[in-house]
This record gives C-alpha cells, sequence and structure tokens, in this order.
C-alpha cells in the first residue's frame, strides 16, 4: 500500500482558551506524534511512505489535492486534536472525492477519547487509538497481507474498523510502547527548515520528546496521573545528536513534565555537556519538580527557558484545579531559575469558577513580580473528558455533555464555550485581552524586551506577535 500521512489546511479550526491570533502567531511546530508513526511504520515495513504537512508549506486545499493526485496513495493517516477534527473531516471528504477506493485513517488525542464517534463520520475507515506506533503498522500490513475483510483486523488491540456499514472497536491495548525502542520521528520526510518558533534561540528549530506522561492531578488536563515512562539519557542524547547534524539548533521538549525524574534529567545534561552539543533548548516543569543542581545542570546543557504552569495567584483556586503547589512555590521556583540564569514563561489561567475580576488581576500582577520572559493568560476551559469537565456537569455548571454531541455530530458552526456562571463568553475574553496588555504594556518589561532583540529579523518577528497581543482581538466568524 501507498500511505500518506498528512497534516491538512487549516480551515475551520475551532479557537481554543488562547485566543487563534496569539496561536497563529508563534509559528509552526511540527506534529511529531504522526512522524513517530510514519518512523515506525517505515522501519517495520520497509517502506517509504511520503509526508504532507500543509500548514507550514502553505499549501492550499488545492495544492493539498494536487499533490494527491501525484502521489495517489491509498491510506491517508492523519492525527488529529478535537480543534482541527474540522479541518482533518473536510480534508477527508475533499480527496475521497478524488479516490472513491481511498482508506482514511484517524488517530491522535481527538480519537483516543471518542474513537467510536470518529469512527461513525461518515469519512473515516479505520482509527488508531492509544500509542498509535505499532497498532497503525499492524493495520497496514494486516491489509497488505490479508484485505480489509481479514478477521485479523478483530484481534489487533487499539483498532477500529468498519464492514458492512458497521463501527466495530477493539479493547484498547494494555501494553504500552517500550520509548527507547522507538525510532526516531522521521523528520527526513518533512522540509525541516519550515518548522519556527518566534521566541527561539536558535537560527533553527524543532521538537523532540523524552517522556511520555505525567503524575499530577491537575483538574484541567486529559492526561492526569498518567503512567510517567522515560527514555535512557544515551537514547535521548543520541537523538540530540542526529537532530544537530541536520542543522537545528534550537529545541522544544514537548514533554509535560521532564523533570519528574531530577536524576535522569541531570544525566542527560551531563552527557550533553560531554559530547561537546551546541545546542539551546526548553523545557516544561512543574515549580516543585526543579531544584538549584537541576536547573544548573540544564544552563549547562544550553536549556535557556522553562514553562512554568503557574495558573492563579489565589490558593483556593489552585486547590480546586488540584495544581499541587502554592504560590510561595511557584516564588521559588522563579527566583532559582533567573538566579540559574534560565529565562521561565508563565503560563496562567482566569476565569477559575468563582474567581473574581479583582483575583484575575492579582493573578497579572503576581506575574509581573516574578519577572517572566513571557506569560500568556488562558480562560479556564472544561476541555472534554477532563476532570474539571466532569466536576462541572456534576455541579450544574454545564447544562449538558457538549463535547459528546460536538464529537457525534462535528459541525462547522461549533464554538467553544467557557460555562462560567460570573462572566459570559465575550467578558471573559476582553478580560483575557486586559491581562495580557496589562503585563505586555508594562514599561519595564517593554525595555527588557528591546536589550534583549539579537537581530533585525528577531526585532519584526516579536513585533509583529506584540501588536497581535496589544490590539483588539480578532473576532472570530
Amino acid at each position: 500500500m501507498k500511505i500518506l500521512f498528512l497534516v491538512p489546511p487549516e480551515t475551520v479550526t475551532i479557537e481554543s482558551s488562547v485566543p487563534k491570533m496569539l496561536e497563529g502567531g508563534k509559528g509552526y511546530y511540527p506534529k511529531l506524534g504522526l512522524m513517530y508513526v510514519a518512523a515506525h511504520y517505515e522501519r517495520a515495513t520497509g517502506d517509504t511512505p511520503v509526508f504532507i504537512d500543509c500548514p507550514p508549506e502553505k499549501y492550499s486545499e488545492e495544492e493539498m489535492v494536487r499533490k494527491f493526485r501525484e502521489i495517489k496513495p491509498d491510506l491517508v493517516a492523519m492525527s488529529i486534536m478535537t480543534f482541527n477534527l474540522l479541518d482533518a473531516l473536510h480534508a477527508a471528504r475533499r480527496l475521497k472525492r478524488e479516490d472513491g477506493n481511498l482508506k482514511i485513517c484517524m488517530g491522535g488525542p481527538h480519537v483516543n477519547l471518542y474513537p467510536k464517534e470518529t469512527l461513525d463520520q461518515p469519512e473515516i475507515d479505520y482509527v488508531v487509538f492509544g500509542e498509535g506506533e505499532p497498532i497503525f503498522t499492524k493495520l497496514v500490513t494486516t491489509l497488505d497481507e490479508q484485505g480489509a475483510e481479514s478477521d485479523t483486523l478483530a484481534a489487533i488491540p487499539g483498532l477500529g474498523w468498519k464492514r458492512g456499514g458497521l463501527s466495530h472497536i477493539n479493547p484498547a491495548a494494555t501494553e504500552m510502547v517500550d520509548l527507547n525502542a522507538l525510532p526516531f520521528p522521521a523528520r527526513h520526510l518533512v522540509d525541516v527548515s519550515r518548522y519556527e518558533h518566534i521566541i527561539g534561540e536558535g537560527r533553527q528549530f524543532f521538537t523532540m520528546q523524552a517522556t511520555r506522561g505525567c503524575p499530577a492531578a491537575c483538574t484541567f488536563c486529559d492526561i492526569r496521573k498518567t503512567r510517567f515512562r522515560e527514555r535512557t539519557p544515551e537514547n535521548v542524547v543520541r537523538e540530540i545528536e542526529h537532530l544537530v547534524d541536520m542543522q537545528v539548533d534550537d529545541l522544544f521538549f514537548v514533554d509535560d513534565t521532564i523533570t519528574i525524574n531530577k536524576k535522569n534529567l541531570i544525566e542527560t545534561c551531563n552527557l550533553i555537556v560531554k559530547r561537546g552539543l551546541k545546542i539551546h533548548y526548553k523545557i516544561s516543569a512543574r515549580v516543585d519538580t526543579v531544584n538549584p543542581e537541576l536547573l544548573a545542570a540544564l544552563k549547562r546543557s544550553g536549556c535557556y527557558r522553562i514553562h512554568y504552569g503557574i495558573e492563579s495567584a489565589t490558593p483556593r483556586h489552585l486547590k480546586y484545579l488540584e495544581k499541587g503547589q502554592t504560590p510561595e512555590k511557584v516564588l521559588r521556583a522563579c527566583r532559582m531559575t533567573r538566579d540559574a540564569g534560565i529565562g521561565f514563561f508563565g503560563y496562567c489561567m482566569i476565569g477559575i469558577p468563582h474567581e473574581t475580576r479583582e483575583e484575575m488581576f492579582a493573578t497579572v500582577d503576581f506575574v509581573k513580580r516574578l519577572k517572566p520572559d513571557y506569560a500568556q493568560f488562558s480562560i479556564c476551559t472544561p476541555y472534554p473528558k477532563t476532570e474539571l469537565y466532569f466536576r462541572m456537569l456534576q455541579e450544574g455548571i454545564l447544562p449538558n455533555d457538549y463535547w459528546q454531541a460536538f464529537a457525534e455530530n462535528p459541525t462547522p458552526d461549533f464554538k467553544i464555550h467557557f460555562f462560567n456562571k460570573d462572566f459570559s463568553d465575550e467578558e471573559l475574553r476582553q478580560l483575557q485581552d486586559e491581562c495580557h496588555a496589562r503585563f505586555y504594556r508594562s514599561p519595564t518589561y517593554l525595555m527588557k524586551q528591546v536589550f534583549k532583540v539579537r537581530s533585525w529579523a528577531d526585532f519584526t518577528a516579536k513585533a509583529r506577535m506584540g501588536t497581535k497581543i496589544l490590539t483588539s482581538r480578532m473576532r472570530i466568524g
């Protein structure tokens, strides 16, 4: 079979709790999960698939179709989040009009949450849920060797399939992937130079992942209390060497909390230094998982920024979110990070149930005292099947299971809602604008950024993003 891994054009993407104009202004991130699946398939079968990432390539729908006609794939695989489900379904419909025999397979976070609902969409032939690398490979090899009518499909854990117009969902896979046994993501299938992030430190940006899972209990997160697994320092550093050979010098570790096992991460940092690798990188961490020894090792090995989930300055809201931290822990971690010579990015949240306007602005003032390089104020949103979502359903804050309704019937007129009893969606968007303005209009902050500009290109990129932050929000629809 000829396989096409596809990231469709962005046409009807849903706006998240972060304004779309800010998300779109940061650059293009590689679809690392889909690249892992492509790499596993390529290594297992010896067949080289095609990978098309439309957004960074600036491919329109018509350009996507033109490429499709050239490739003539038998199966198209897409990895989807709930926010780009509509894009993926639109692309599937368009490509099936080109080839009525084409098969479409979906995987990714949305499918993990809603496997049957996704498979029930008329455009979809197969779904893969869970860790997709071995499942997708098994699906394709079964289709190649035995055909679509094979009973073997029913024996593949984590697979959904159709026969006679009926959807069948197999039990989930129970065995987790050995992260050290996975091939590195199939970056050779894409143009690495197309990926960028405007607040990076190097010339060429890319992403990688050293761990999966997070044991923390944050109620707003869809990987709450999941098993934490990690790759060995040797395995991680070999991939960094591979990236350096590809001229990548700016990395973002997309791990949710890479700092859970400090000893392992320190060994990784020491090995980067020992191998003489010249790399800039940033990570995400919880404030209660860093200490001076770890921060010193991170700094030595090239870490220039840590993304911290600060969320709120109000203890009762941190408790409501089950964040497991206090403002004092935040202050201590941010102070240690600055003392180590590492910058940090503060992720904050407003519109938490029962939060007042004054408490939202108190969070802004608190974050300004922390002196981060950047801050982002998202709106507290009950995302599908999170603990926060179930809690708000039980409390009667949510009138119905509206994400379930969308998963069953994804229509282009769908808009995200925050379901706050005290503020309307529009009021929360206005408060979000005000929080960003209060942080970024600070004269002290602006002067700090001016002195950090590295080049004219750096200045113009940051100016474009800053203009979006400091002016009125561009509304959708």
